[in-house]
């Protein structure tokens, strides 16, 4: 007998329900800090079918969770007086807000799969490479800030966010009290949209200059701050050559702007569940991380204990979780799989 689609959408919300008891209970699911100020938003087949909700408590918000055990969970990056309210940033009071940055990788260049939303360990590995070279080439040594003022989280997809938490209180106040136009400063730095080849400063001249293999032109680019001149003077094909290193440079990095910039920007909660893939929004530990499987790391273990007899109804891009591959032929398959078919929308039936 074929379990219908209410059944299945019911069977989702009873396994997440389950997760979020073990999640609860264990406290690896986040409580935004001042959660009173706080806005929370979630969904089930959509990111976010609702928002708007505030909590007046660790217990009040805890309860809700349990009860509703969301497929999507997400906490606003800003504190506000009314979270509550509708109509935008003006009628809900923001008074201070987290930075964070969301690595939103959308497919390595060794990716096989046809599906532009599915995971392989090539875009996985893609959003970790990211994850450190924002880390070691930018927060580190541009802005001082060190691993430990750093919070890393698994996104339970293919990226990850990076919060900035200065352990200086000072340092810390002073960056969650930024406007948006500070915010914007700080992103377009990242991504090199305010780099002006007249003047190019120490970050942006380091970087550059490590991905130039020619050593004349290496000597004369390390003499001078005015790349400009130096460029102009190149002929047409050299002058295009060191223009695509200059942009080659810049654009290795996915990052979702308005998570930085947009004052009323929702986030994942910490520890949830990812409802596209069912995997876990999982905080990494930076020495960790080279080290990290999010195919392996972010399942919760229970999920892989009990299977269900399946038909896939379409050709599917293969999909490994642990150690174990599975493709539009699997027969049996463990919970986890089923989550991850069930959120990326696979026509798929579950045989009783």
């Amino acid at each position: 007998m074929k379990v219908s689609d209410k059944d299945k959408l019911n069977l989702i919300k009873r396994y997440y329900k389950e997760y979020f008891r073990d999640a609860v209970k264990n406290r690896w699911l986040e409580v935004p800090e001042d959660i009173r100020h706080r806005e929370i938003g979630y969904g089930y087949l959509k990111k976010v079918d609702n928002r708007n909700l505030s909590f007046n408590s660790e217990d009040e918000y805890l309860r809700w969770v349990l009860d509703r055990a969301p497929l999507h969970l997400y906490k606003s990056l800003a504190y506000m007086k009314y979270p509550s309210s509708v109509g935008g940033a003006q009628k809900k009071g923001i008074f201070r807000r987290e930075l964070a940055f969301d690595i939103d990788v959308h497919g390595g260049k060794r990716c096989t799969h046809k599906d532009d939303g599915w995971l392989c360990n090539h875009c996985l590995e893609e959003g970790k490479n990211q994850v450190f070279t924002l880390i070691d080439e930018f927060l580190i040594p541009d802005f001082g800030l060190s691993k430990e003022d750093l919070r890393i989280v698994f996104s339970g997809n293919r990226g990850y966010h990076i919060y900035i938490k200065p352990r200086d209180g000072d340092i810390r106040d002073t960056i969650e009290h930024w406007s948006r136009e500070e915010r914007r400063c700080l992103i377009e730095y990242i991504l090199g949209k305010n780099l002006n080849l007249n003047y190019v400063g120490s970050g942006w001249k380091r970087r550059i200059l490590s991905a130039i293999k020619n050593k004349k032109l290496l000597a004369q680019l390390k003499r001078s701050n005015n790349w400009k001149s130096i460029i102009e003077r190149k002929n047409e094909r050299e002058k295009k050559r060191i223009l695509n290193i200059i942009e080659s440079v810049k654009n290795r990095l996915e990052l979702d702007e308005k998570v930085m910039e947009d004052d009323i920007r929702l986030l994942r909660v910490i520890g949830s569940l990812h409802g596209y893939t069912g995997f876990i929004v999982k905080e990494v530990n930076y020495n960790s991380l080279e080290y990290f499987d999010p195919l392996r790391d972010a399942v919760y273990p229970k999920f892989n204990r009990e299977y269900y007899n399946i038909k896939i109804k379409e050709k599917i891009d293969p999909l490994r979780i642990g150690d174990n591959l599975f493709t539009y032929k699997s027969r049996e398959v463990p919970v986890s799989v089923i989550l991850y078919l069930f959120g990326h929308s696979v026509n798929f039936e579950i045989l009783e």
